[in-house]
């Protein structure tokens, strides 16, 4: 009775659900190809001046980060350079001008240029070619964001007990409830990350 019905509803409004199909797959489509060039757009190499990297407002303009990324990059830069601290790799490249190197080593990376350190044709987050004129050179900096959002699954023991837990974490906050059962929650918990590094 229900195959009976089920087919009367298709055949009444075959249409609407051929139009439903059709405009479902385009949104699909249209999806994965914007996802394609953003993500292609977000992992080419992006030209900056070193004062640049230093400056966290610019770093969240020219990276597309957030606040927090950007004063985590932004010190991490400020530190790098503060110390400094002996890169991954060293490479030469003879060039006119500092913004001539950084236009070929650009070039080089976009291209995955295999004459390049595997350092600079590492596949991250953010690839960022920065000028610094004063010590005539040229930084890339390679850097990985951290996924803001996870969902984790865990055990936990209390009192001879065994628990299965879930949680969620976004940014320094984490939740997770307990089951021993598996009908209710029986335990709970919230942390927040004080320090990371």
């Amino acid at each position: 009775m229900n195959d009976d019905k089920l087919k009367t509803f298709v055949q009444e409004h075959r249409k609407i659900i051929i139009i439903f199909c059709v405009f479902a797959a385009f949104l699909i489509f249209a999806t994965t190809i914007y996802m394609q060039k953003e993500e292609k757009r977000a992992t080419e190499p992006i030209r900056v001046k070193n004062e640049e990297m230093m400056n966290s407002d610019a770093v969240k303009k020219n990276l597309k980060v957030d606040s927090r990324a950007a004063d985590d990059i932004s010190r991490e830069i400020r530190c790098i350079d503060r110390e400094n601290v002996v890169p991954a790799a060293s490479y030469v490249i003879e060039a006119p001008t500092i913004e001539k190197a950084a236009d070929i080593t650009t070039w080089e990376i976009k291209e995955n240029n295999q004459s390049l350190p595997a350092a600079a044709t590492e596949k991250t987050d953010r690839t960022v070619v920065a000028t610094d004129s004063q010590k005539q050179k040229v930084d890339v900096y390679k850097i990985n964001l951290r996924n803001n959002h996870k969902i984790k699954a865990g055990v936990l023991t209390a009192d001879g007990k065994t628990y299965v837990g879930a949680g969620y974490q976004a940014g320094r906050w984490e939740a997770a409830a307990y089951t021993h059962t598996g009908r209710q929650v029986e335990a709970g918990s919230v942390m927040y990350t004080v320090k990371q590094w």
